[in-house]
């Protein structure tokens, strides 16, 4: 995940208090500030709201609300957006209300409810679909009388951690908002996933998943046909496309990441030439000496007492 240097407008007791005249909006940010990926937040209005809400702060994100409970009584509702009514003739118990940010939705509810909205920044959102090599989402279709048991399921899921202003950055919220925007994608983007063709060169996934293996391997064996294998590509057609992609071909790419390793344990440790050779992944110090030589043009222990000056700055 990932994204654009700006925290989220709309969430938590601010947006509460602003849009619906709360008190209180318990919430959770996912993320670290001032990137979130998504914010979660609980409207509870028992009596309605006696005239429309206030617009939300314009944002680039989708605010999507999930009705906790059945509403016996809808009429008037509906919400303005882009200066046009909306009206909404029923809502089921999960029932799924998807709005723009930036077309300043303004909620007309005169009577109780209960919800969980979900902030979902089109970062984010675009985030997803460039992972998952998809088109990205320009708008998101919807039926807002109709219930969704996932979305519902989701909702009561992250209850419990609501809290005002509550922030977690776990792994497992990292994993939510993914199923969160893969649903979304499936059930209202109106889109097929289509994976981007990449002509010539490796997708995106391709060159993350190899240099997150090259590098935890870079002290083992390392074989041509594995890592084409890890790309699901033969390995001719993974050798031409690993050069277009990264302009070196594969032992050249993995002979300087291993030089790389040997810089920062000349530098971070006081390991022995000997040691350092092989933690880099080469057979002995004098195959080390003469690569590192051929690489960087000049010897390791040269290169280590002309850069230690930088030392605290490189760590």
């Amino acid at each position: 995940m990932l994204a654009e240097p700006q925290g989220i407008l709309n969430s938590g007791i601010n947006f509460g208090r602003r849009c619906f005249r709360l008190s209180n909006a318990p919430s959770v940010l996912v993320g670290s500030a001032p990137s979130e990926i998504m914010a979660i937040t609980r409207i509870t209005v028992p009596k309605g709201l006696s005239e429309p809400a206030t617009p939300g702060r314009p944002e680039r994100a989708f605010t999507i609300g999930v009705h906790l409970r059945q509403q016996p009584e809808t009429k008037k509702w509906g919400t303005w957006v882009d200066g046009k009514f909306l009206p909404i003739r029923r809502c089921e118990r999960g029932a799924v209300g998807i709005y723009d940010l930036e077309a300043s939705p303004i909620a007309v509810r005169p009577t109780g409810f209960d919800s969980v909205h979900f902030n979902l920044p089109r970062r984010t959102l675009n985030a997803f679909t460039d992972e998952n090599e998809m088109r990205r989402i320009g708008d998101l279709q919807h039926t807002p009388e109709i219930g969704d048991d996932v979305m519902l399921q989701l909702a009561r899921f992250a209850l419990p951690w609501l809290g005002d202003e509550r922030r977690v950055c776990s792994l497992m919220f990292d994993h939510f908002v993914w199923m969160f925007c893969g649903h979304i994608v499936a059930s209202y983007a109106q889109v097929q996933p289509t994976r981007t063709v990449h002509l010539g060169g490796l997708a995106p996934w391709q060159k993350r998943r190899l240099m997150e293996s090259i590098d935890s391997n870079l002290d083992g064996e390392l074989r041509l046909s594995s890592l084409a294998q890890e790309c699901g590509l033969s390995v001719s057609h993974f050798s031409r496309s690993f050069k277009r992609s990264f302009g070196v071909p594969v032992h050249r790419y993995l002979i300087a990441r291993r030089v790389e390793r040997a810089k920062f344990l000349l530098r971070s440790s006081r390991a022995p030439l000997s040691e350092i050779a092989l933690e880099s992944g080469f057979s002995d110090q004098a195959a080390f000496s003469r690569t590192f030589r051929a690489v960087v043009g000049t010897s390791p222990m040269r290169w280590l007492n002309e850069h230690m000056h930088r030392l605290p700055v490189d760590l």
